[in-house]
């Protein structure tokens, strides 16, 4: 019944209106273009600080937009899904520079992401990923921080959250001023989560075949500590940074194992994984520089050291990795031109891993234009790359060539479209190649295989915005072909309980759409903004079997009230339908409600101090959830009903 009624509500909307997503105004930085556009052309979301939950992993942060949703390992580790893509085909930024983590390697791996910290997030989806970066068919995700400023602080705070959920707590300090013309940046915060609390009748222990109401080794804590210095300067800016984050999560899929109360065993006794990465990073930029406009530089350093002890003992994770971006700004009176030089290089040595010792080379050259002072816009991006993988006595290497093209105009004042298409090429990753043995978090003995070529997408997609009466509509519609599609195939089930897995290769064809309508109404003293969406997807390999793991058709309704007295309200109801189209060793996933309540009270004291209330309960509803994306989710469901409050202090000086 709530689908009928949702679908039938949007094609009606449809007919008569179709309109853009509401984008704030605020400085985007995705696009390779400038480092400042207040309007993008492209399929471009920004969630805002106060949207972000810093207790919920990025995936799960991210998972109510349209084409977006989460492939998660338990609450610690969630990977964003782009219209059905992730892994190496989604690329994480951080300020517009590549997070080498150990989460490359493997999605299971947390992501090095302090969601304290950020101002805002930009999620670029579809083929104008190309504009940024190689490889990327699915889209972009930018986290985007304070940490190296180009521009003066212009808010010099201390800020002091502190934040409870369901069994578990986090604490934040943050520190910027601007003193003697340098930008000062000093965090450092602390999270602990014990075991999350599951709906009744979702696991069952195998021992016992009781019902458990808690998931065992979910638990997770984590201590991020972040530090920056930048100076900006009239000729430009230059900054440095460190950030050092650890860790301990458990590995939840054994949950139906083991008795509750679990987590109380000692370490060496249960099954969890301990991380520590140290990521250094200089970026700057020069305005005035001979031959070019402008020269913008990054330079990142990170170290990653991962240890999982599982049942049959420990392995032992390491990464460095280095990377190297400049871009050289050409303009004139009718283009903007790019060139781009980005070269990357990650070093990972294993002991007992699933995954062998290995080295990975990366190096690309683009060229993008964008025509400027038309009544239209058109852009232009190729992309050379030359990609290495070397592992023991086995070594992978090719060099491909991306194009695309992406033409934007109005049509009078409230209608504007976009085209975009691009030929992206991606090489496998190091587990794709190389993995062999048994991978714990997965429940899988992985095989690569040294055999497969890179992948080819062509991808297609129109995009119409449309204003009407103060109703903004967005309609996505969109067509990927691929060309040796790179997939994770299950073949069978061991008497051990372990899935035998190979990395196989077929050509594919996804296609599917995303349908937004918002609108906003003055109720008394404030707005109320009303937000519907839609996105659904299909994915087919060439035999018409089904790609495994597909994200299944989502609805989503969302409120927000927000009046003069600084009280905010929001409801976000995401209706997941059901996901039958599955390969032959997939489980269906049945739909289900998922609503998130909140309010957030602001208290001003004078233009210098202020203290904000947050309260917020996640899956009110207490529904049995799993993500179809998540390789464990017959074992893993999403945390049950949940309560947090957060109390934020901020002096600006």
């Amino acid at each position: 019944m709530f689908k009928n009624i949702f679908i039938v509500s949007l094609l009606f909307v449809c007919i008569n209106v179709v309109s853009a997503e509401e984008l704030s105004n605020i400085s985007v930085t995705s696009s390779e273009f400038t480092n400042s556009i207040s309007e993008s052309k492209y399929p471009l979301h920004i969630m805002q600080n106060e949207e972000i939950n810093a207790n919920k992993s990025i995936g799960d942060n991210l998972k109510g937009l349209s084409g977006l949703s989460n492939a998660d390992y338990g609450a610690a580790v969630g990977q964003p899904v782009i219209r059905g893509l992730t892994g190496n085909r989604t690329r994480l930024l951080s300020n517009n520079i590549p997070i080498n983590d150990l989460s490359n390697l493997s999605g299971d791996h947390i992501n090095n992401i302090n969601l304290n910290n950020i101002s805002h997030i930009e999620i670029l989806r579809g083929p104008s990923s190309i504009f940024n970066r190689g490889g990327t068919s699915g889209g972009i995700i930018n986290v985007i921080t304070d940490i190296i400023s180009e521009n003066k602080y212009d808010n010099e705070v201390i800020k002091l959250d502190y934040t409870t959920v369901n069994n578990g707590y986090g604490h934040n300090f943050l520190f910027k001023k601007n003193y003697l013309n340098a930008n000062i940046f000093f965090s450092i915060n602390n999270k602990h989560m014990d075991n999350y609390n599951i709906p009744n009748g979702s696991l069952l222990s195998e021992d016992t075949g009781l019902e458990l109401s808690t998931l065992a080794n979910s638990d997770h804590k984590n201590q991020n500590t972040s530090f920056g210095l930048s100076f900006p300067r009239e000729w430009g800016y230059f900054g440095f940074s460190f950030e050092n984050t650890d860790g301990v999560y458990g590995l939840p899929y054994h949950a139906e194992e083991e008795e509750e109360g679990h987590h109380e065993e000692e370490e060496e006794h249960r099954l969890f994984t301990k991380t520590e990465t140290e990521t250094y990073t200089l970026k700057g930029k020069f305005n005035t520089v001979p031959l070019f406009n402008s020269i913008d530089y990054s330079f990142r350093n990170s170290n990653s050291f991962l240890k999982e002890h599982e049942e049959d003992g420990s392995a032992s994770l390491n990464s460095n990795s280095t990377s190297f971006d400049f871009n050289f700004n050409l303009d004139d009176e009718l283009y903007e031109k790019r060139f781009l030089l980005q070269y990357g290089h990650t070093k990972s040595p294993m002991t007992g891993a699933y995954l062998p010792s290995s080295e990975a080379y990366e190096r690309s050259v683009a060229y993008f234009v964008r025509t400027k002072n038309r009544p239209y816009e058109m852009d232009f991006a190729s992309r050379y790359e030359s990609n290495s993988r070397d592992s023991d006595n086995q070594r992978y290497g090719d060099t491909s060539l991306s194009f695309g093209i992406s033409f934007a105009a109005n049509l009078g004042e409230s209608f504007m479209y976009n085209m975009n298409y691009a030929h992206i090429s991606r090489s496998p990753s190091i587990s794709e190649l190389f993995a062999n043995g048994v991978h714990g978090a997965t429940s899988r003995y992985e095989r690569g295989n040294n055999r497969i070529s890179r992948e080819v997408s062509r991808n297609i997609e129109l995009d119409l915005e449309y204003n009407f009466n103060d109703i903004d509509m967005n309609l996505n519609l969109y067509r990927n072909n691929i060309n040796n599609f790179i997939y994770l195939k299950d073949e069978s089930t061991t008497t051990s309980g372990k899935t035998d897995a190979t990395w196989s290769q077929k050509s594919a064809v996804m296609q599917g759409y995303e349908i937004s309508m918002s609108s906003s109404y003055i109720i008394g003293n404030g707005d109320l903004l009303v937000t519907l969406s839609r996105d659904d997807i299909s994915g087919v390999f060439d035999d018409n079997t089904y790609i495994p793991r597909l994200s299944p058709a989502k609805n989503t309704l969302s409120l927000k009230y927000e009046n003069n007295k600084s009280d905010t309200y929001y409801a976000n109801l995401i209706y997941t339908e059901s996901q039958g189209d599955m390969s032959s060793i997939e489980t269906k996933t049945n739909s289900h409600l998922d609503l998130d309540i909140g309010y957030s009270k602001k208290i001003t004291y004078d233009s210098n101090k202020d203290l904000v209330f947050n309260l917020y309960g996640n899956n009110i509803l207490n529904k049995t959830i799993r993500n179809h994306s998540s390789l464990i989710k017959d074992h893993v469901p999403v945390q049950g009903a949940n309560y947090g409050i957060d109390v934020s202090m901020r002096y600006n000086f």
